[in-house]
Protein backbone atom coordinates (compact mmCIF):
# COMPACT_ATOMS: atom_id res chain seq x y z
CA UNK A 1 0.00 0.00 0.00
CA UNK A 2 1.76 2.95 -1.05
CA UNK A 3 -0.30 5.95 -0.37
CA UNK A 4 -4.08 6.68 1.14
CA UNK A 5 -5.76 10.12 1.02
CA UNK A 6 -9.04 10.96 3.15
CA UNK A 7 -11.94 11.30 1.20
CA UNK A 8 -15.71 12.45 2.06
CA UNK A 9 -16.76 11.96 5.74
CA UNK A 10 -15.65 8.63 6.37
CA UNK A 11 -14.27 6.96 2.92
CA UNK A 12 -10.54 6.43 1.95
CA UNK A 13 -8.59 6.36 -1.58
CA UNK A 14 -5.20 3.84 -1.39
CA UNK A 15 -2.82 3.59 -4.21
CA UNK A 16 -1.69 -0.05 -4.23
CA UNK A 17 0.85 -0.99 -5.91
CA UNK A 18 -0.38 -5.34 -7.19
CA UNK A 19 1.61 -7.89 -8.61
CA UNK A 20 0.12 -8.16 -11.92
CA UNK A 21 -1.82 -5.13 -12.47
CA UNK A 22 0.61 -2.35 -11.39
CA UNK A 23 -0.27 0.56 -9.44
CA UNK A 24 -3.83 0.75 -8.48
CA UNK A 25 -6.38 3.18 -6.84
CA UNK A 26 -9.20 1.89 -5.14
CA UNK A 27 -11.96 3.64 -2.67
CA UNK A 28 -12.54 1.88 0.90
CA UNK A 29 -15.96 3.09 2.05
CA UNK A 30 -16.31 3.64 5.29
CA UNK A 31 -13.20 2.86 6.06
CA UNK A 32 -12.88 5.84 8.62
CA UNK A 33 -15.77 4.59 10.83
CA UNK A 34 -14.48 2.51 14.28
CA UNK A 35 -16.61 -0.11 13.25
CA UNK A 36 -15.39 -1.03 9.90
CA UNK A 37 -14.04 -4.25 9.62
CA UNK A 38 -11.75 -3.31 6.68
CA UNK A 39 -9.60 -0.55 8.75
CA UNK A 40 -7.14 -2.51 11.09
CA UNK A 41 -5.38 -4.39 7.84
CA UNK A 42 -5.31 -0.87 5.85
CA UNK A 43 -2.46 0.34 6.94
CA UNK A 44 0.32 2.45 5.05
CA UNK A 45 3.07 0.48 3.67
CA UNK A 46 1.22 -2.82 4.80
CA UNK A 47 1.12 -5.94 2.69
CA UNK A 48 -2.04 -6.66 2.41
CA UNK A 49 -4.42 -9.57 0.19
CA UNK A 50 -7.11 -7.60 -1.12
CA UNK A 51 -9.99 -8.09 -3.23
CA UNK A 52 -11.43 -5.69 -5.56
CA UNK A 53 -14.77 -4.58 -7.20
CA UNK A 54 -14.97 -3.05 -10.25
CA UNK A 55 -16.19 0.54 -9.39
CA UNK A 56 -18.15 3.37 -11.69
CA UNK A 57 -14.84 5.42 -12.34
CA UNK A 58 -11.62 4.66 -12.37
CA UNK A 59 -11.60 3.93 -8.80
CA UNK A 60 -11.96 -0.03 -7.93
CA UNK A 61 -13.89 -0.24 -4.76
CA UNK A 62 -11.90 -2.41 -1.95
CA UNK A 63 -14.55 -5.45 -1.09
CA UNK A 64 -12.32 -7.98 1.41
CA UNK A 65 -8.66 -6.71 3.03
CA UNK A 66 -6.56 -9.83 4.62
CA UNK A 67 -3.49 -8.59 6.18
CA UNK A 68 -0.48 -10.88 4.97
CA UNK A 69 1.71 -12.13 7.65
CA UNK A 70 5.56 -10.65 8.51
CA UNK A 71 6.99 -7.60 10.59
CA UNK A 72 4.94 -4.57 10.72
CA UNK A 73 7.25 -1.18 10.46
CA UNK A 74 7.43 0.73 13.60
CA UNK A 75 4.89 4.10 13.50
CA UNK A 76 8.00 6.38 14.07
CA UNK A 77 8.69 9.33 12.38
CA UNK A 78 12.33 8.59 10.78
CA UNK A 79 10.97 4.70 9.96
CA UNK A 80 8.08 6.10 7.99
CA UNK A 81 10.16 8.43 6.71
CA UNK A 82 12.03 5.95 4.90
CA UNK A 83 9.09 3.44 4.06
CA UNK A 84 7.71 6.58 2.05
CA UNK A 85 10.93 7.08 0.24
CA UNK A 86 10.50 3.30 -1.02
CA UNK A 87 7.23 4.20 -1.82
CA UNK A 88 7.32 7.02 -3.52
CA UNK A 89 10.01 5.31 -5.98
CA UNK A 90 7.73 2.37 -6.66
CA UNK A 91 4.87 4.78 -7.72
CA UNK A 92 7.34 7.04 -10.26
CA UNK A 93 8.28 4.21 -11.60
CA UNK A 94 5.15 2.30 -12.07
CA UNK A 95 2.09 3.43 -14.61
CA UNK A 96 -1.38 3.56 -13.80
CA UNK A 97 -2.28 -0.65 -14.37
CA UNK A 98 0.82 -1.84 -15.87
CA UNK A 99 2.74 -3.59 -14.15
CA UNK A 100 6.78 -3.15 -14.33
CA UNK A 101 8.25 -6.58 -13.74
CA UNK A 102 10.10 -7.39 -10.82
CA UNK A 103 8.73 -3.60 -8.65
CA UNK A 104 6.40 -5.33 -6.81
CA UNK A 105 8.37 -8.36 -5.73
CA UNK A 106 11.26 -5.69 -4.92
CA UNK A 107 9.04 -3.48 -2.75
CA UNK A 108 7.80 -5.91 -0.44
CA UNK A 109 11.38 -7.01 -0.07
CA UNK A 110 12.37 -3.51 1.04
CA UNK A 111 9.77 -3.28 3.40
CA UNK A 112 9.68 -6.30 5.27
CA UNK A 113 13.72 -5.16 5.16
CA UNK A 114 13.06 -1.87 6.59
CA UNK A 115 10.62 -3.56 9.42
CA UNK A 116 13.57 -6.20 10.78
CA UNK A 117 16.55 -3.59 10.28
CA UNK A 118 17.46 -1.42 12.99
CA UNK A 119 18.73 1.17 10.71
CA UNK A 120 16.26 2.07 8.36
CA UNK A 121 18.70 4.24 6.29
CA UNK A 122 20.68 0.90 5.49
CA UNK A 123 17.45 -0.70 4.04
CA UNK A 124 16.14 1.96 1.67
CA UNK A 125 19.83 2.60 0.50
CA UNK A 126 19.36 -1.04 -0.98
CA UNK A 127 16.38 -0.72 -2.05
CA UNK A 128 17.74 2.67 -3.97
CA UNK A 129 20.09 0.44 -5.80
CA UNK A 130 18.14 -2.45 -6.74
CA UNK A 131 15.50 -0.22 -8.40
CA UNK A 132 18.51 1.79 -10.41
CA UNK A 133 19.31 -1.61 -11.58
CA UNK A 134 15.78 -2.88 -12.35
CA UNK A 135 15.27 0.63 -14.49
CA UNK A 136 18.64 -0.10 -16.36
CA UNK A 137 20.07 2.92 -14.35
CA UNK A 138 22.68 1.26 -11.93
CA UNK A 139 26.07 3.82 -12.11
CA UNK A 140 29.07 2.27 -13.05
CA UNK A 141 30.87 1.32 -10.36
CA UNK A 142 34.36 -0.56 -11.44
CA UNK A 143 35.08 1.29 -15.03
CA UNK A 144 35.65 4.74 -15.49
CA UNK A 145 32.08 5.80 -16.98
CA UNK A 146 33.89 8.13 -19.71
CA UNK A 147 37.09 6.48 -20.73
CA UNK A 148 36.05 2.74 -19.31
CA UNK A 149 39.69 2.03 -17.84
CA UNK A 150 39.14 -0.08 -14.45
CA UNK A 151 39.25 2.16 -11.60
CA UNK A 152 42.12 2.76 -8.98
CA UNK A 153 41.76 1.60 -5.70
CA UNK A 154 41.46 4.80 -4.31
CA UNK A 155 38.62 7.71 -3.53
CA UNK A 156 36.95 8.76 -7.12
CA UNK A 157 34.80 11.41 -8.56
CA UNK A 158 30.84 10.79 -9.38
CA UNK A 159 29.04 12.14 -11.84
CA UNK A 160 25.19 11.26 -12.30
CA UNK A 161 25.54 13.05 -16.09
CA UNK A 162 28.45 10.36 -17.33
CA UNK A 163 26.83 7.66 -14.99
CA UNK A 164 28.98 6.09 -12.67
CA UNK A 165 32.75 6.87 -11.22
CA UNK A 166 35.60 8.44 -13.07
CA UNK A 167 39.24 8.07 -12.91
CA UNK A 168 41.74 10.86 -12.32
CA UNK A 169 42.48 11.76 -15.82
CA UNK A 170 38.09 12.11 -16.84
CA UNK A 171 37.17 14.50 -13.63
CA UNK A 172 36.88 17.89 -13.62
CA UNK A 173 39.16 19.49 -10.71
CA UNK A 174 36.52 20.78 -8.86
CA UNK A 175 35.09 17.12 -8.48
CA UNK A 176 35.14 15.59 -4.58
CA UNK A 177 35.36 12.20 -4.14
CA UNK A 178 33.49 9.22 -2.73
CA UNK A 179 35.61 7.55 -0.46
CA UNK A 180 36.68 3.89 -1.57
CA UNK A 181 34.72 2.14 1.26
CA UNK A 182 31.63 3.72 0.20
CA UNK A 183 32.46 2.34 -3.57
CA UNK A 184 33.12 -1.02 -2.20
CA UNK A 185 29.80 -0.90 -0.62
CA UNK A 186 27.73 0.15 -3.60
CA UNK A 187 29.34 -2.73 -5.49
CA UNK A 188 28.51 -5.30 -3.01
CA UNK A 189 24.93 -3.64 -3.39
CA UNK A 190 24.96 -4.20 -6.93
CA UNK A 191 26.01 -7.56 -6.73
CA UNK A 192 22.72 -8.72 -4.98
CA UNK A 193 24.45 -10.21 -1.80
CA UNK A 194 22.32 -8.79 1.12
CA UNK A 195 23.27 -11.23 3.44
CA UNK A 196 26.57 -9.97 3.52
CA UNK A 197 25.29 -6.38 3.33
CA UNK A 198 22.96 -6.99 6.21
CA UNK A 199 26.31 -7.35 8.30
CA UNK A 200 28.45 -4.63 7.38
CA UNK A 201 28.82 -2.05 9.96
CA UNK A 202 27.62 1.43 7.82
CA UNK A 203 28.82 4.60 10.22
CA UNK A 204 26.95 7.63 9.75
CA UNK A 205 29.87 8.90 6.99
CA UNK A 206 29.59 6.29 4.99
CA UNK A 207 25.97 5.99 4.53
CA UNK A 208 25.57 9.55 3.68
CA UNK A 209 28.18 8.94 0.74
CA UNK A 210 26.45 5.89 -0.71
CA UNK A 211 23.02 7.47 -0.04
CA UNK A 212 24.57 10.40 -1.63
CA UNK A 213 25.56 8.59 -5.01
CA UNK A 214 22.49 6.83 -4.84
CA UNK A 215 20.36 9.76 -4.80
CA UNK A 216 21.99 11.38 -7.50
CA UNK A 217 21.99 8.83 -10.18
CA UNK A 218 18.45 8.95 -8.99
CA UNK A 219 17.50 11.92 -9.35
CA UNK A 220 18.83 12.39 -12.76
CA UNK A 221 17.81 9.63 -14.64
CA UNK A 222 14.16 10.49 -13.16
CA UNK A 223 14.61 14.14 -13.49
CA UNK A 224 13.16 15.20 -10.45
CA UNK A 225 13.12 15.65 -6.93
CA UNK A 226 11.88 12.64 -4.55
CA UNK A 227 10.24 14.54 -1.97
CA UNK A 228 10.80 11.88 0.83
CA UNK A 229 14.41 12.43 0.75
CA UNK A 230 14.08 15.74 0.80
CA UNK A 231 12.55 16.09 3.88
CA UNK A 232 15.09 13.07 5.38
CA UNK A 233 17.40 15.61 4.67
CA UNK A 234 15.55 18.15 6.00
CA UNK A 235 15.17 16.14 9.28
CA UNK A 236 18.79 15.39 9.68
CA UNK A 237 20.07 19.09 9.36
CA UNK A 238 17.35 19.99 12.13
CA UNK A 239 18.33 17.17 14.69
Amino acid sequence: MLRKLDYGEADRIFTLLTRTHGKVGAIAKGVRRQESKLGPSLELYGHVDVLLAKGRGELDVVAQVQRMPGLRIAGEVEMMSHAALIAELAERVCEDRHPVEGVYELTVMALDELARETDPRRASAYFMMAALDLLGYAPQLAVCASCERPLAAKPAAFSAVAGGFLCDSCALPAMGTVPLAAIKVLRLMASGDIATYRRLKLEAPLIDAIEGVLTAQLEHHLDRRLKSLQFLHQMRIRS
